[in-house]
């Protein structure tokens, strides 16, 4: 049982995200997600217009007429969402911290899932695995995710996605949905993770960025920690040239990750710390559905 505290603030949180899960499954939440495999359904006799290659020649030599073997899509998804806890993601220079829309977007994917009878697991991690749950079923199991997401306390701080990466290519047996929920700074040397991981499962790439990140104001000299280094500076975020530097090489990082992502077919949702993920959601259903008309 989950104390009475829990469950409040539990429940607190299901219903701000009730508005984007009903936006997430009237989006059209099964059709967009690709790549489900199939399940045996059975064997039957042959019939003209039936594909060679269905034939199952081991049947058809017993019984002496030719069989086939029929398959059918899946009727279930299975997701898996990766979430950064290393300390760059407790930053936030608006209402709310990174991890905090981190949480949001991954306990209303969870809910989704939920609603559709779809299995739904979690990985958090730093530069380690911190804590996994394995995908499975139910209204309880989902909501110990969302307890798991609001309250692991990572033991490192460091970002490093590729443990996580090869521990779920190792871990989910079936194609999934995997969500990496994550700021980004640990993604511009992990291309051979980001590859494996997409070919092997539908990896969606979702970047929690804040306002601050895009576009930095005139505050003066301000004193800067690497969240996860604890190195310190002072900045002068008057001077527009210091200010300039920084913003064009954080922006020709962030388009380097983008085009990296683009290059590899993997999807990306871009949220901002303090604001509604609905849209950034709806324009990837918006995106997908749009491919799948096209045939892309």
């Amino acid at each position: 049982m989950l104390p009475r505290e829990l469950l409040a603030e539990i429940r607190h949180i299901e219903i701000r995200t009730r508005h984007l899960v009903d936006s997430v499954y009237a989006g059209g939440y099964r059709s967009i997600f690709k790549g489900r495999g199939i399940e045996f359904a059975g064997i039957r006799e042959y019939s003209r217009g039936d594909e060679y290659r269905s034939i199952d020649w081991r049947v058809t030599a017993r019984t002496g007429d030719l069989h086939v073997r029929e398959h059918i899509e899946e009727r279930e998804l299975q997701m898996a969402v990766a979430l950064d806890l290393s300390a760059s993601m407790s930053f936030g220079t608006g209402s709310r911290e990174k991890r905090e829309t981190a949480v949001e977007f991954a306990a209303a994917m969870a809910m989704a899932a939920d609603r559709n009878n779809d299995r739904v697991g979690i990985c958090l991690f730093t530069d380690r695995v911190e804590k996994f749950v394995p995908p499975a079923k139910g209204r309880t199991h989902v909501l110990r995710l969302i307890r798991d997401l609001m309250y692991t306390l990572p033991e490192n701080k460091a970002s490093d996605a590729r443990p996580a990466l090869a521990f779920l290519n190792h871990s989910l047996r079936r194609r999934s949905i995997v969500f990496l929920v994550t700021d980004g700074i640990s993604l511009p040397a992990m291309e051979r993770e980001l590859r494996i991981t997409a070919a092997r499962h539908d990896l969606i790439l979702v970047l929690v960025e804040d306002q601050r990140e895009r576009a930095m104001p005139d505050v003066g000299l301000i004193e800067l920690e690497d969240p996860e280094t604890g190195e310190e500076t002072i900045w002068d975020t008057s001077d527009p040239a210091s200010v300039a530097k920084f913003m064009d090489e954080a922006h020709r990082n962030r388009a380097e990750l983008l085009a990296r992502a683009k290059r590899l077919g993997i999807d990306v949702i871009r949220l901002t710390a303090g604001e509604s993920v609905i849209r950034p959601i709806c324009r990837l259903f918006a995106e997908r559905e749009k491919r799948a008309a096209s045939g892309g």
